[in-house]
């Protein structure tokens, strides 16, 4: 029954989502801290021509890497991005909040750098895009950008701890 009844809005939220994603990327692709974007809307897609004559949609999947950053920075920016919690940190992209994870620690835990590097995946951090607004996750990006390497690991560990703690406290609230 949850599901048909979502099924009226489905179309819409879809739409809502992409067009989220596609002004994300293109927010990123213009970011000076950034060093690489990949989502379908952009022109520097390697499949770009097809998708401009075959996709409706482009879908809701942007993932980037910051300029300069190696694996350990750009976790520590994939983990001070959720803690503006307009974007939450996540193993999985379901559901229809915006999702963020660094790919290795999720994906790909176990694979040697220089491995990843060859199959084109190393520093990369991955966007679920949800239905939140377009301007709040770009002010939530860009604020990440610029302040991220301002934010100590303990404290994100710390906010980390406390937000956990409060999941506990009231599970309700989930």
């Amino acid at each position: 029954t949850a599901i048909l009844a979502g099924l009226d809005t489905a179309e819409d939220r879809h739409a809502r989502r992409t067009a989220t994603a596609t002004r994300v990327a293109a927010f990123l692709a213009a970011h000076p801290r950034v060093e690489e974007v990949h989502h379908p809307s952009l022109p520097t897609h390697p499949d770009a021509d097809v998708i401009r004559r075959q996709y409706v949609r482009h879908g809701s999947m942007v993932s980037f890497r910051v300029r300069g950053a190696d694996e350990d920075a750009a976790r520590h920016v994939a983990d001070v991005l959720a803690t503006t919690t307009i974007v939450r940190y996540a193993l999985s992209f379901d559901g229809l909040a915006t999702k963020v994870n660094h790919h290795q620690t999720v994906s790909e835990y176990f694979t040697p750098n220089d491995q990843l590097r060859r199959n084109g995946f190393d520093r990369l951090i991955r966007l679920g895009i949800g239905l939140e607004d377009a301007d709040d996750l770009i002010a939530a990006l860009n604020w990440t950008l610029h302040h991220a390497t301002e934010v100590a690991p303990a404290q994100v560990a710390a906010w980390q701890q406390a937000r956990a703690a409060s999941w506990t406290a009231a599970p309700q609230a989930l």
